[in-house]
């Protein structure tokens, strides 16, 4: 009688294990899908910060220059730069600069740049992110105040 009894408890144990572990890799694969979305969003909002300190230097000052959409192919350029380094492939088109973007700072408004990146992220598991609705375009934006 007792080694019926642990022979059940065996079956049970291995029903329970079947019902559990793939909501565990689930579980587990959502959290690797959300991760990587959250360090490539992370990754963009660096690099548009860069983008907008370097549109707000005075040599990259579009409306003074003599060819504006070099000094743009310029900036966005570094953009790129910066995210081949972290495995990130966008195009210049996938890249805004305002440069006249007004910004209140003190009750004034002062001039600023303002880059915005649209990136459309592949997804490592796509049945998990269609399962869990996780989003795949990935934004980065930033402002930052000209010196000119």
């Amino acid at each position: 009688m007792q080694g019926n009894t642990q022979a059940r408890e065996r079956g049970v144990a291995a029903v329970e294990l079947a019902i559990i572990l793939p909501l565990f890799g689930i579980l587990l694969l959502g959290i690797i899908e959300i991760g990587g979305l959250a360090r490539d969003h992370q990754v963009l909002q660096n690099a548009a910060r860069e983008g907008a300190r370097f549109s707000s230097l005075p040599s990259n000052r579009m409306s003074e220059s003599t060819d504006p959409a070099t000094v743009e192919t310029r900036i966005k350029n570094r953009i790129i730069a910066y995210l081949v380094n972290e495995k990130i492939t966008v195009t210049a088109g996938d890249i805004t600069v305002n440069q006249d973007y007004t910004m209140p700072l003190g009750g004034t408004n002062v001039p600023a740049s303002e880059i915005t990146i649209v990136y459309n992220r592949p997804v490592l598991f796509p049945g998990i992110a269609r399962w869990l609705a996780i989003s795949t375009t990935v934004q980065g934006k930033a402002i930052f105040r000209n010196f000119y």
